[in-house]
């Protein structure tokens, strides 16, 4: 197990324990729920950052699938030669 953490936030502690006796909940419950409410806003904000990018990629994909095709596909053998460099 690691270390216990120290906050040494004169202001987060005093708030910390204003919660807890507010709610009459430990000191560990309140910055437990609040570390969870920020990983899950933060989780949420990188998966929507995800399917966005995501459905950037589709939407490029889809506009160069529907461009006329001008000719057949290069292949390695058109632009490498046997040593493998660039042509």
């Amino acid at each position: 197990m690691t270390k216990p953490i120290q906050i040494r936030s004169d202001e987060v502690v005093r708030d910390i324990r204003e919660v807890a006796q507010l709610t009459n909940r430990t000191l560990t419950d309140i910055v437990g729920e609040g570390v969870r409410l920020v990983l899950e806003k933060e989780r949420a904000r990188r998966r929507a950052t995800r399917d966005q990018r995501d459905r950037k990629i589709d939407e490029i994909m889809a506009r160069v699938r529907a461009l006329p095709r001008t000719g057949e596909d290069l292949t390695d053998a058109d632009l490498y030669d046997e040593d493998g460099l660039p042509r």
